[in-house]
Order: structure tokens, then C-alpha cells, then sequence
């Protein structure tokens, strides 16, 4: 609900922090995990744990390292908020930790998948109509790219892939024949919408990803939705050329595809040439580029054209040098760890009852109770690659539309893999427990 920024009076500088649904909402996550470590011990023992989580200290690294950069940012002042936000986001991250318990694994992905197939039809009226609720001057040009309540077509289309993924790990987790054929209609219906968003981005993070998933689940019930979803891509470009000849255009150089991301990403290198250890500070990126490399600016004198960088790995070579690139490879590092723990520990999964692993709705007796851990403790690797995959989306598409780290999905869905993964480790014993 990224338009629910037009609906906050302006507000000065708290407006920036709290002026969304999204941001609201993270707040309130953050008060419920505070004034749940107020309350219970319990709370309070499970946070030093967190603490102490090999992922924890790997953001914690990144966290320091951006920091650090205020001592030499060439606009400290951005750097200050840049920081300001990374810190809130990382409560975010220990405020999922702390609320997630075992019936919440799956929530996520259902409210993702239901709120993407949701949007389909509205993006179809915005496409067939070009009356856009928002933004209207995205159906200007002979090309229409639909943005529903996104900012940004390719911004929808990222959250398109992530209900593509949700949809992928519901079904291989159901049995039930009825509720397969109702998430089998649903993707048909979410990759209709990415097509029409004619994002070049969110079709090649799809590829990727479906790739990945095929690699971590390797398996028949995994194979069948994706090579259906593949038959259906296939024919809606034999359908649509246009799609493809916006994905061909990748073949052409980055100018053919957006000229202010070229100039753009020649002006990141530079400044990583420039600055190649330390960079010029977080956020700095924009001030350096209007004062120091605005010659590289290439688009008409009377059109602004963007000043702010729209790729995640230049933009961190850029601002933060090799430091923060070695900082991002450290995360990446230890996400990757985390995730093939889980595969080791976990046996060859069960798929039977997967449909609410985490629910105890099965639940009836302790016999029932006992069978449904140890069904959940086979079952925890499937949805840790699910949301593995999520921050893998974020991360290709933040390449072409930037927001990885300030993206809050990555950090909720890294808190409930760090829940996922302690379950795996520091509470097998517990098995009357419903937290994670």
C-alpha cells in the first residue's frame, strides 16, 4: 500500500519516518516486541539468543560499518537518517524474531500471495482503461505499465515474484487436490499481472529465482507448478511480443535500456574509483553526483532525469567502498550458512498434514501434539527457502530499482528464518512449545 503515502498531511521530518502504512505498522511490531520484553522473561532470555545469531552480527557488521561512514559522509546529514532507518529496520528484524511463534510461520506468504492475486484485477482496469489510480502519468506513451498501489510499475512487479514464490511454497506444502487447483488458477493469474507491469526487471528476478527454487527443492511437487507456470510464460509471450522485445532489449547495452541508469551506474563506478575503500558515505551518493560527476548527467538540458543511484551494488560500492562491499558479502554469506544448516539438519521432509504445519488447529492430543513437531522440525528447511528466496528477489530487483536494505519484507522475512533456524537448534526439546 505504497499509496498510502498520499493519505498523511505533511508532517516535516516525522512525516519521512512514520508517513506510510508500512512505516506505521513496523512501529507498531517494534511496541508489541517492546512491551513484550517488558512483561515476560521469557522475552527477554529468547533476545540475548537473537543477540547472539551468526545473521544478528552480520547486520549488526553491515550497521557499524554504515556508521562509521559519518565521519567522512560528504552529507552527513543524510547519512545521519540513512543510519536512523537501518537501525529501525533492524528492530523490525528483532521484533519478528521475538513475536514469531510456530502458528505464524506461514502467515507471510499467505497474506503476500491473497494481496498480490487481489491486485491483479485492478492493474487489468488500470491497463485496459489507462485510468491509474495513482501516478497517472505511467499511462502516458504508447506503452502502458500498470503500478496498481505501487510508486513504480517494477516495484509491483517485485511483489508479483514474491506472491509467485508464496504461491510455490502453499502448494508444495498442501496435499488437499481442491486447494492445489485453487493456488494453481491464483498463479496463473499472478503472472498475468507481472506481464502486464511489461517489467523487464521482474520477469528476468522470476527466471532467477525459479532457477534457485528448483536447486534448494529439487523435487516433483516443486517441478509441476513451476514447469506450468513456464507453459503459461511461454504462451503469453507467443501472445504478447511486446514483452518480448522488452526483455530482448538486454541484449543491446544498458543504454537501450534506460538512459539515466547508465549514466547513473558510470557515475557509481566512478565514485567507487575514486573512493574505493571507505566510499563516500552513506547516502552520499546523490550530493557527490550533482557537486563532483554531473558531467556524466547524459539526458536532455530541460529534463531533470534522476540523481539518485537505482542499483544496490554500485550504490554500496559507491557510498561505502570495498568495506561495505565486504560487509554485504558477509550478510550474503551467512544467510547462505543459515539456510544449508537447516537442509542438513532436517531430514528427507514428510508431506503429509504440511498444509498447517505450524497451526494448532491439528492439534488435539498429545499424541497429535508430538506427531505435529516432529512433522514441523522435517518441514522447517521448505519455508526458510521460501523466505530466503524473498530476500533474493529484493536483492536482483533492487539491482534495476535500488530499496534492498530499506526494503522491510527482507527483514521480517530474515527474523522468522532466524526463528526458524533456532527451533532447529536450541529447542528441540521443547515440544509442547508453540514459540519459535
Amino acid at each position: 500500500m505504497e499509496i498510502s503515502i498520499e493519505w498523511f498531511p505533511p508532517l516535516g521530518p516525522l512525516g519521512s519516518q512514520i508517513g506510510s502504512l508500512a512505516r506505521l505498522l513496523a512501529v507498531g511490531i517494534i511496541g508489541a516486541a517492546l512491551a513484550r520484553l517488558w512483561i515476560l522473561p521469557e522475552k527477554r532470555r529468547k533476545l540475548k539468543e537473537i543477540l547472539t545469531h551468526s545473521l544478528t552480527r552480520a547486520l549488526l557488521i553491515y550497521i557499524a560499518v554504515s556508521a562509521f561512514s559519518l565521519l567522512y559522509s560528504v552529507d552527513r546529514t543524510k547519512t545521519v537518517l540513512e543510519v536512523v532507518r537501518l537501525v529501525t529496520l533492524f528492530l523490525l528484524y528483532l521484533s519478528t524474531c521475538l513475536l514469531t511463534e510456530r502458528e505464524h510461520i506461514l502467515w507471510p506468504f499467505r497474506v503476500v500471495h491473497w494481496v498480490g492475486v487481489a491486485l491483479v484485477p485492478l492493474a487489468l482496469y488500470e491497463g485496459a482503461t489507462r485510468q491509474f489510480i495513482w501516478r497517472g502519468y505511467l499511462a502516458e506513451g504508447m506503452l502502458v505499465r500498470v503500478n496498481a498501489t505501487f510508486v513504480d510499475p517494477n516495484i509491483f512487479a517485485r511483489y508479483l515474484v514474491l506472491a509467485i514464490v508464496a504461491n510455490l511454497i502453499l502448494q508444495y506444502l498442501n496435499t488437499e487436490v481442491r486447494k492445489r487447483f485453487i493456488y494453481m488458477g491464483s498463479l496463473l493469474v499472478l503472472l498475468g499481472g507481472l506481464a502486464i507491469t511489461l517489467s523487464r526487471s521482474g520477469l528476468l528476478t522470476l527466471v532467477i529465482v525459479l532457477i534457485l527454487m528448483i536447486l534448494l527443492i529439487p523435487r516433483k511437487q516443486m517441478l509441476q507448478p513451476i514447469g506450468f507456470l513456464g507453459l503459461i510464460g511461454a504462451g503469453i509471450l507467443a501472445l504478447r511480443p511486446a514483452i518480448w522485445q522488452r526483455v530482448l532489449s538486454f541484449r543491446e547495452g544498458l543504454g537501450a535500456l534506460d538512459a539515466m541508469r547508465e549514466y547513473l551506474m558510470k557515475a557509481a563506478w566512478a565514485m567507487f574509483k575514486d573512493h574505493p575503500i571507505i566510499g563516500v558515505g552513506l547516502g552520499g551518493f546523490q550530493k557527490m553526483f550533482l557537486t563532483q560527476y554531473i558531467s556524466l548527467k547524459t539526458v536532455i538540458p530541460d529534463a531533470e532525469g534522476a540523481t539518485l543511484s537505482h542499483t544496490t551494488l554500485l550504490t554500496i560500492a559507491a557510498e561505502l567502498g570495498l568495506i561495505g562491499l565486504a560487509a554485504l558479502s558477509w550478510f550474503w554469506l551467512t544467510l547462505v550458512r543459515v539456510l544449508w544448516r537447516l537442509r542438513k539438519t532436517d531430514p528427507e521432509p514428510s508431506r503429509n498434514g504440511l498444509e498447517n504445519p505450524y497451526s494448532n488447529s491439528n492439534v488435539k492430543d498429545n499424541e497429535n501434539l508430538n506427531l505435529n513437531v516432529n512433522v514441523n522440525r522435517f518441514e522447517r528447511y521448505i519455508p526458510a527457502v521460501g523466505y530466503f528466496l524473498w530476500i533474493t528477489t529484493v536483492f536482483i530487483s533492487s539491482q534495476a530499482e535500488a530499496r534492498f536494505f530499506e526494503d522491510p519484507i527482507i527483514w521480517i522475512s530474515m527474523g522468522i528464518m532466524v526463528c526458524i533456524s533456532q527451533v532447529s537448534y536450541t529447542r528441540r526439546q521443547s515440544a509442547t512449545k508453540d514459540e519459535c
